[in-house]
């Protein structure tokens, strides 16, 4: 699709959903907050070279790739967990090209920690350390990310019903991760709330809510006003906020 119909298409999704009224400022939301152009946005194809330089065309702050191994540890970019030796770009070149734009950065969301430390010494051969960091990271994988890395990392958490109806439940989980040293959360949008993300930010972390395609959806999470949203649409969540 052509970006300019693309665009034409947003402006229309936004008149249609809000009869042209303005449904979140910028000052409503918090100071850093960001967009995210998760993997394959803006009608691209995923993990590719011509996705990460279209995102960083259109104004990328914060661009997603997936993260993963070959068999002989080199790193790639890649939507799955065991790649075979040909499979995936490797991850030098996608970082080469954001390395290049200065400022945007770049959420490597892991599927292996099979060799983290070569991701560290990629990083800091670019001197992108202050502009990377992981999601992906359950629990389970904490140790591991710790012991292999120095980039920082969201924890991966799954917002059920009743995590979100709890306050009890979501200052547990605020505290286990800034226990293990996370930044923030990072959730699928679907369950959470204003409560769970007014209570996460309370706690001094970030949270990031994926992956927000539809505009209807768009909407209620803008007005959670979280940290971050990832989204294969940026720019209709950029022609919903003014």
């Amino acid at each position: 699709m052509a970006i300019s119909k693309f665009l034409c298409n947003c402006e229309q999704v936004k008149l249609r959903i809000t009869n042209g009224k303005t449904v979140r400022k910028i000052s409503d939301l918090p100071d850093d907050f960001t967009v995210t152009y998760h993997a394959g946005a803006m009608h691209t194809k995923p993990n590719t070279l011509q996705s990460i330089i279209c995102a960083l065309d259109h104004g990328a702050k914060t661009v997603e790739f997936d993260v993963s191994f070959r068999p002989d540890g080199t790193p790639v970019i890649i939507h799955n967990s065991s790649p075979e030796a040909n499979q995936g770009v490797l991850l030098s070149e996608a970082l080469d090209i954001v390395a290049a734009n200065k400022s945007c950065k770049i959420n490597l969301d892991l599927k292996s920690t099979a060799n983290l430390a070569e991701v560290d010494r990629l990083i800091k051969e670019r001197g992108l350390f202050e502009r990377v960091f992981y999601t992906g990271v359950f629990e389970d994988w904490v140790e591991k990310v710790k012991k292999d890395s120095a980039i920082p990392y969201y924890l991966n958490h799954s917002i059920s019903n009743e995590d979100a109806a709890s306050p009890e439940k979501i200052q547990a989980l605020a505290d286990k991760a800034k226990a293990l040293g996370a930044m923030g959360i990072n959730s699928k949008f679907t369950n959470a709330t204003k409560m769970f993300v007014d209570m996460i930010r309370e706690n001094g972390l970030l949270i990031s809510l994926w992956t927000v395609n539809k505009a209807s959806d768009m909407l209620r999470v803008i007005d959670l006003a979280p940290d971050n949203i990832t989204t294969k649409k940026p720019h209709i969540i950029e022609l919903l906020i003014k």
